[in-house]
């Protein structure tokens, strides 16, 4: 009963195409109450009407089941987002006619064939084609509309986007923003406020008023691994294997007990004792034969002695949840000790930092401040002279972005990964860049594709603008109960 929505959903495609054609409905829009007594009527887009038996045939489509209502958190929550997916792809094909766009069937085609995950030896391998349906729960009919209509949406955001001609000073401007020289003095602020001392007594408050915090779960479980080669002896995902999972999801709904559905594959049960969310047992020593995703969701699971089917990233389980049991973690912990004075020292971080950057918006530090700063704690001011925003030789590129948004003679906080900052800009050589270079050619580009992103975000405003829609929401209850 895996059907093709379920898979799909939670396939990488599946979430990029629902995020591209849902997201003007779920942020302009919502439930409406309206009725207006028109019975047949489910929803409308501007004056375009979606009728009850349009929808319904869509739902039949799709074909809804009770485990894609339980994962969706209820059927009213599943059949509203199936009807806000439909509206969208009803707005993109109003969207596409109205401009002349399309995609022909060569078109798409050559699109499948040039996609490198179906090639094999630099050509369209069939078998791998067929293989990515069978893994992703897909038709090609079903796959093929989702590829076209992504497409459509491309064109259209291309079509708002084309014949863009920048100014030479924009171009200009991009490159001197990138390609600054900068001279910087910093400082660690983590080596100034991680000298400080913490005591027992500051250990044992913090404990003490964080009691409930330290209670840790622990759960002993049972589970098979349902591969390809425990259910069907075979390394292929492929349509053998998808029954036989049916067949399992069928059972544990039928309410058959772990034991029974395992009794063909007894030899793959592994027994898991009580072990904790961070995959540790009783005993210390660390469980790596599941993936954490997979550990995280089995981990969820409140029922004892049920048997529950878990499918995380294509990789599937029988789990059933033997016993359960909280232990309060003391002082004599020593893990649990270094944790509370760490987690001591970042809040006291925070507080001073959070101060700092306070005095410094008010204009109450500057640069003699920052060099008493250094005398005081013992902790030197390094200077560094970075060539560009991708001279990583000191910084990553993520904190490289925050330094190139600042200018000569400026004092700012750069909070970092492992360690904060504090960074003063003390010189910055503006460089020039030839409009007859190739690296103008680059910059050109590069300007290009900033300002049609901004196209890109403001699309979905457009589409909130243009389209009214209208939920018929008691015909949408009716459709429900239908179900």
């Amino acid at each position: 009963m895996l059907s093709s929505i379920r898979k799909f959903s939670k396939s990488f495609l599946g979430k990029i195409v629902i995020g591209l054609i849902a997201i003007a409905f779920v942020a302009g829009f919502g439930m409406g109450g309206s009725f207006s007594g028109k019975q047949n009527i489910v929803a409308e887009i501007n004056s375009d009407k979606i009728s009850s038996q349009e929808f319904v045939t869509y739902l039949q489509r799709v074909g809804i089941t009770k485990d894609d209502i339980e994962m969706a958190g209820g059927k009213s929550e599943l059949i509203q987002k199936v009807l806000m997916n439909y509206i969208s792809e009803e707005i993109i094909s109003m969207e596409s006619k109205k401009k002349g766009v399309q995609l022909s069937e060569r078109s798409l085609f050559e699109k499948l064939i040039d996609d490198k995950k179906f090639k094999k030896d630099g050509k369209f391998s069939q078998t791998k084609y067929e293989k990515f349906m069978l893994s992703n729960g897909l038709t090609k009919p079903y796959y093929e509309n989702l590829v076209r209509e992504t497409e459509v949406k491309d064109q259209l955001l291309n079509f708002y986007s084309g014949g863009i001609k920048l100014p030479v000073f924009v171009i200009n401007d991009l490159y001197k923003k990138e390609n600054r020289v900068i001279k910087i003095n910093y400082i660690s602020l983590t080596e100034v406020y991680g000298k400080e001392q913490i005591s027992q007594i500051q250990i044992k408050d913090y404990y003490e008023k964080n009691k409930s915090s330290f209670n840790q779960v622990y759960k002993k479980f049972k589970y098979l691994k349902l591969s390809p080669e425990t259910l069907i002896g075979k390394k292929v995902f492929d349509e053998e294997f998808f029954k036989k999972i049916d067949e399992i999801e069928n059972a544990i709904l039928d309410g058959k007990g772990f034991e029974e559905i395992t009794a063909e594959n007894r030899s793959g049960i592994q027994n898991v004792d009580f072990i904790n969310i961070k995959k540790i047992k009783e005993d210390g020593s660390a469980f790596k034969s599941i993936d954490n995703k997979s550990f995280n969701e089995i981990f969820k699971i409140e029922d004892k002695n049920s048997p529950k089917f878990i499918n995380s990233d294509n990789n599937y389980y029988l789990v059933q949840i033997i016993e359960s049991k909280t232990k309060m973690l003391t002082l004599e912990n020593k893990d649990l000790k270094k944790m509370i004075e760490s987690q001591i020292k970042v809040l006291s971080q925070i507080e001073k930092i959070g101060k700092l950057i306070g005095d410094i918006n008010d204009q109450k530090f500057f640069e003699k401040d920052m060099v008493e700063l250094s005398k005081k704690n013992n902790i030197p001011i390094n200077s560094i002279t970075i060539k560009n925003i991708t001279d990583d030789s000191k910084f990553s590129r993520k904190l490289l972005k925050n330094i190139y948004q600042f200018n000569k003679g400026q004092i700012f906080v750069m909070p970092g990964e492992k360690e904060n900052y504090l960074v003063k800009i003390v010189d910055e050589d503006n460089p020039k860049i030839d409009i007859n270079s190739d690296k103008y050619k680059v910059y050109v580009k590069k300007a290009n594709a900033q300002y049609i992103g901004k196209i890109y975000k403001s699309y979905d405003k457009y589409i909130n603008a243009n389209y009214k829609i209208d939920i018929k929401s008691t015909v949408l209850k009716r459709i429900e109960n239908s179900f």
